[in-house]
């Protein structure tokens, strides 16, 4: 229904800690978020739009766009403020995440 009204082709929705919701062409992805220790959520919607807008321009898939989002915004969370992402790590736990889903 939103995409018919605003007439878009991606629909991304944070649902907290439920990870983020995709949908684009009536195909539903949802991204589930990594357990953390939550100090802060300061700048976690930003980040999460940042990095999905960076994922977009870039053309990644849009599972990997939401996980990148997801874990990128989570790890915002952890610290207290408003602070970048750490790439190193961001890379680290996509690699983790990774391993982890082709392990099920």
């Amino acid at each position: 229904v939103i995409q018919q009204q605003l007439q878009h082709d991606i629909t991304m929705i944070t649902l907290s800690e439920h990870g983020i919701y995709i949908n684009s062409q009536n195909i539903e992805i949802i991204c589930p978020t990594q357990k953390r220790n939550i100090v802060d959520v300061c700048g976690a919607g930003d980040t999460v739009l940042s990095v999905a807008a960076l994922g977009i321009a870039s053309d990644l898939p849009l599972e990997t766009i939401g996980t990148l989002s997801n874990l990128a915004g989570g790890q915002v969370c952890e610290k207290s403020g408003v602070i970048p992402v750490d790439l190193s790590l961001l890379e680290q736990e996509y690699i983790e995440y990774i391993i982890k889903i082709k392990a099920i």
